[in-house]
């Protein structure tokens, strides 16, 4: 068994190196040689390139040599405008004695100018402190006369208490009710009003009546309870008093 075992393997090995010999064999007769080719192809190529060298070279010696620039034009333009430039006048200093001689003239016309003298006012303040001391004399006698001679306009039953002028004394100040400032007091004055008890007298009705002329400022006198307040300044003793018989 194992003779025939070692024959076979013999064998094998022997068809194997048999099979690798004739197939180098037929590989080599189916490979062509290259190498002179490509020696060839190498020698072919240095050839050619050794001839466009020398084609170029030949070339490059056929060119003609550069010509020199001709600058003699531009020189010439160049002389020319340094022969203007040079003959261009030298600008001569300005004469300013004229505009001199005008500017003091000027200042001595201003130098000579009068000054307005100062207006005597004295005059006219004697005039306005005498008009000042009749007038403050017609509002003490207006003051002192009755009122009834002027009647106080009103709508009984359908208006509050109102006054064509500040008929009883220097009229109240307003304004310390708190809600009234300057634009208030003169519309107030306006309708009529010019005293804390007017204000304190006044009846839901009144207030609907004096809330309807108040325009953009209407609802301040219930939202600022002007009647109490009213109520506490007229007991001031700056306040105007109430007068009898109205």
């Amino acid at each position: 068994m194992i003779y025939l075992l070692a024959k076979y393997t013999l064998l094998f090995i022997l068809t194997a190196l048999l099979g690798f010999v004739i197939g180098y064999w037929f590989s080599r007769r189916n490979i062509e040689d290259v190498t002179e080719s490509f020696e060839d192809l190498r020698q072919a190529n240095s050839r050619s390139d050794a001839v466009h060298w020398d084609r170029l070279f030949r070339h490059l010696e056929t060119m003609p040599e550069p010509k020199e620039t001709n600058l003699s034009g531009v020189y010439e333009r160049i002389d020319s405008v340094e022969s203007a430039v040079a003959h261009i006048p030298q600008p001569q200093p300005m004469d300013m004695t004229p505009v001199t001689m005008k500017l003091d003239s000027l200042e001595h016309r201003l130098n000579n100018l009068s000054r307005p003298q100062s207006v005597d006012l004295a005059p006219f303040d004697k005039r306005l402190k005498a008009i000042e001391i009749e007038l403050a004399g017609l509002g003490q006698r207006l003051a002192e006369e009755s009122p009834v001679e002027v009647a106080p306009r009103t709508t009984p039953g359908n208006e509050p208490r109102i006054l064509s002028a500040a008929l009883y004394g220097d009229k109240d100040n307003l304004q310390a009710i708190s809600g009234v400032g300057p634009t208030l007091e003169n519309l107030l004055n306006h309708n009529g009003v010019y005293y804390f008890w007017q204000v304190a007298e006044w009846s839901g009705e009144d207030i609907d009546v004096i809330d309807a002329r108040l325009d953009v400022f209407k609802g301040r006198i219930a939202r600022d309870n002007w009647v109490d307040q009213a109520r506490q300044l007229r007991q001031q003793p700056d306040a105007a008093p109430r007068p009898d018989g109205i």
